[in-house]
């Protein structure tokens, strides 16, 4: 059994789900994109599509983040300045994640594109090896109430993924290279390991 979902000996499991949704959606990043922490997924998925690469984060030691700004009250994050937001796993490790979410819609220009993820079945970050604690789970039916009020229901798409078998398997830490491919799906909604979300902003 590894811990810190298997992450030391190769990909964890959620990442499978995580990095899928992203690419399903990858023409959703483009232009002014903002990500969390590092701009990994956004040069991933958004190539040359991407035209500014903003990264935000509060820790003073992220030499990555071009944006020192507080997700939980919006200090220091433009409003209404992109139009891509790439979420992922962020707002479980976000006490306020009404404030984070309220955050990440006035960020948003008109017509902009939130792709966020956020753990369902999960065990919990190493309390004393991260430097943002661990605080929330969510289900589907969570995220589609929190954007829905946000963007509006009609502008919202919400989905989740997993399996019983992979779920077991990310809970064990086994990476996703060691598992047979034909366990992660089909989705299984009593195993919500991931869940998912496109929002658009209106007005664009």
């Amino acid at each position: 059994m590894h811990r810190r979902y298997g992450l030391r000996v190769g990909r964890p499991v959620d990442r499978f789900y995580i990095e899928r949704f992203l690419e399903r959606h990858a023409a959703d990043v483009r232009g002014r994109t903002l990500e969390v922490l590092d701009d990994t997924y956004t040069r991933r998925f958004g190539g040359d599509r991407v035209t500014e690469a903003a990264v935000v984060d509060l820790d003073p030691a992220n030499d990555r983040a071009t944006i020192r700004g507080d997700l939980e009250t919006g200090e220091g994050v433009p409003r209404e300045a992109f139009d891509c937001f790439v979420l992922t796993q962020t707002i479980s490790i976000t006490y306020d994640f009404n404030g984070a979410l309220d955050t990440a819609h006035a960020a948003l220009a008109p017509g902009g594109v939130l792709l966020l993820t956020v753990p369902g079945i999960s065990h919990q970050a190493d309390p004393g090896g991260e430097l943002y604690a661990d605080h929330w789970r969510f289900t589907w039916r969570a995220i589609a109430r929190l954007l829905g009020e946000r963007f509006g229901e009609q502008n919202v798409i919400v989905g989740a993924d997993g399996t019983v078998a992979a779920c077991a398997a990310f809970l064990y830490g086994i990476p996703a290279a060691e598992l047979d491919p034909a366990l992660f799906d089909p989705h299984d909604p009593d195993y919500e390991m991931v869940v998912w979300a496109r929002a658009v902003k209106p007005g664009g």
